[in-house]
């Protein structure tokens, strides 16, 4: 494998998550609305994504930290998560009852976190540091080109059959994960290379902290809106199904416009202003998107979202692999991802009891305000690179 092509090989699977996740925010809520109409029952049921989250990568990251396999330290639990996934995704549209398409969604969401930590973990492992910004980038284009896959084919494939847009994704999800698989190679020598103990320590690493509570905050606001946007669209806006899928395809495709170049960036500035810049861009847009009541004024709000959002994603991922412990990357990747699960199953299912007690007068403003708290948090911040007297001082 060329060298220069590992950047881009390496985000091929990161469609299967834009895919798959793009599908909890219109297909599933959709397939949920066939057996339920309770707001409470959605939000329930979603957000056992971010409580599997909660200790699911943390758990594969640890696992995948102490593997030696001869495929890899992180593939065969890629290829564990990404195929369960795949087979749970189908099986949710047969489902008849919100008891059984609770349970297949559970082990859906599982499947893709025991999939995305290990996955997230091998990134910095094989592409060069200064080509991180780059790597990740290219991945979130490659994400948001499988979310945009969804939300225009979905609503279509939906009408001629419910089951359709589901085995689409399923087996789209899967070929990724295996293309990258057979492409790519680990370092045989990080194969020996394991952590010495298992320690819920990350308060000592100041800047770990930091970015840990930040990204709470900022997930938490995401995780108020995207589970009920299309309700909001629908009942609250009074649109259709297929603006609001629109509207979730302008943020994928802004999203995947400005990738690239905000890696390129991310990899010669300070990560934390890239970071700074999108966390506040999404608070401000949320706070805007109260007051528009206009399908075009929803789409620009939301393009804007999409910026700021793709700024988010491309940097913390990068920021965590510079300030922790290298032979502890896969745990602390798995903490990051409870501290971003933690805060949306806090979240969605706060927002599903107010959303039923008040309305959605209630639904931008909170999103916002607390995305705003970690805007403040992180202009208080830096974040230092790791080095092993980091560990001996404290």
């Amino acid at each position: 494998m060329n060298k220069k092509s590992i950047p881009y090989i390496i985000g091929i699977p990161n469609m299967a998550i834009g895919l798959l996740w793009a599908m909890n925010l219109v297909l599933v809520p959709m397939l949920v609305g066939t057996i339920t109409d309770s707001n409470s029952k959605l939000g329930i049921m979603i957000s056992m994504g971010s409580f599997t989250g909660i200790f699911v990568q943390y758990l594969a990251g640890i696992l995948s930290d102490r593997s030696k396999f001869k495929m890899g330290k992180r593939k065969p639990f890629m290829l564990i998560g990404g195929l369960a996934s795949a087979i749970f995704m189908c099986l949710m549209p047969f489902s008849r009852t919100y008891t059984l398409i609770f349970l297949c969604a559970f082990l859906f969401y599982f499947s893709l976190n025991f999939f995305q930590g290990p996955y997230y973990s091998l990134i910095p492992e094989v592409v060069d540091s200064s080509k991180l910004g780059l790597a990740n980038g290219f991945s979130k284009i490659i994400s948001v080109l499988g979310s945009a896959v969804v939300f225009i084919a979905g609503p279509i494939l939906w009408k001629s059959s419910h089951k359709a847009p589901f085995f689409l994704v399923g087996a789209l999800g899967l070929l990724t994960v295996i293309i990258t698989i057979v492409l790519i190679k680990e370092d045989p020598d990080k194969f020996e290379l394991k952590p010495s103990k298992l320690s819920f320590d990350f308060m000592k690493f100041d800047s770990v902290t930091k970015l840990y509570f930040s990204v709470f905050f900022i997930f938490f606001g995401y995780g108020c809106i995207t589970p009920f946007f299309t309700k909001y669209c629908v009942e609250f806006l009074k649109f259709n199904e297929t603006t609001a899928s629109t509207g979730l395809l302008m943020i994928t495709l802004s999203g995947a416009i400005f990738a690239y170049p905000i890696g390129l960036i991310a990899d010669k500035i300070e990560k934390r202003k890239v970071l700074l810049f999108g966390a506040l861009l999404f608070s401000l847009c949320l706070l805007i998107g109260a007051f528009v009541r206009s399908s075009l004024g929803l789409y620009i709000v939301l393009a804007a979202i999409g910026i700021g959002f793709i700024s988010i994603q491309i940097t913390i991922y990068t920021i965590i692999a510079e300030i922790v412990p290298p032979l502890r990357l896969g745990e602390f990747m798995g903490l990051l991802n409870l501290f971003i699960s933690l805060s949306q199953f806090i979240a969605t299912n706060f927002m599903g009891f107010l959303l039923d007690k008040f309305g959605f007068k209630t639904y931008f403003p909170i999103a916002s305000g607390t995305m705003f708290i970690a805007v403040i948090i992180l202009f208080f911040s830096r974040f230092k690179k790791y080095n092993s007297s980091m560990e001996t001082a404290n």
